[in-house]
């Protein structure tokens, strides 16, 4: 007796039933994401483009450990709001079994090509608090970079330590913000030295300017969230 055909037919059976379970757990996974408690920060760039991309990258803060598949969501409208603000939600999926009950941070990126001409800004949703509302100045955003600097110093004269010592610091600054896969292009800006004396000076001091992407998150923005956590903590 030939069993080919009956195994072939078997394995079909098999085949399909494993794809449908595949998908009922891809589904069920989705309808398990949950809107974050929080959002922590929310940093964007405006990239130069006719028309231009938004880049989205959002740190939010869930109550446990255990926390994946961080996705940032976009409203649908059925007519754009009034006032040009667009909103966004952060959701991930909770822990199936047990987890550390100790708050944690989740980060998500989107990236929105050929945004509409009517955002004027946008509207990033926790749960519970920490809504971030941010407008944007699209001429000064698109025409002026933000650039940071820093200094590397070397005590033995040498040019490449002092440039070495730079770059470590921009390395170090790159997360800011909450980014997890930043980079950044920069530029020697200033090198100055000193020498001589009773100690025998032999120091050099390089100066670097960065450009991140995304772009480095405003200076008056971080002092905000300073001191909303340093009330916090009284």
């Amino acid at each position: 007796m030939n069993y080919l055909p009956q195994i072939s037919r078997t394995s079909l059976v098999l085949a399909f039933a494993f794809i449908g379970l595949s998908s009922g757990r891809a589904e069920d996974a989705k309808s398990k994401e949950i809107t974050v408690s929080k959002i922590l920060t929310v940093v964007h760039q405006i990239e130069k483009s006719n028309p231009p991309n938004l880049v989205l990258n959002v740190v939010g803060e869930v109550p446990t450990s255990g926390y994946t598949n961080a996705k940032i969501y976009r409203a649908i409208y059925v007519q754009p709001p009034q006032d040009g603000i667009q909103d966004f939600f952060l959701k991930a999926v909770p822990p199936s079994g047990i987890a550390a009950t100790v708050i944690s941070q989740v980060t998500a990126s989107k990236t929105w090509k050929g945004y509409p001409a009517w955002v004027k800004g946008i509207r990033i949703h926790g749960e519970k608090s920490g809504i971030i509302v941010i407008k944007f100045n699209k001429e000064s955003e698109q025409s002026k970079p933000i650039l940071r600097r820093f200094t590397g110093t070397s005590k033995d004269g040498s040019f490449d330590k002092a440039l070495a010592d730079a770059i470590a610091k921009l390395n170090k600054a790159l997360p800011a913000g909450g980014v997890a896969d930043a980079s950044a292009t920069w530029k020697v800006v200033k090198t100055s030295g000193a020498v001589g004396g009773i100690a025998g000076l032999n120091q050099i001091s390089v100066m670097i300017s960065a450009e991140r992407q995304p772009a480095w998150p405003q200076k008056k923005r971080l002092k905000k969230q300073n001191q909303k956590k340093s009330n916090r903590s009284f």
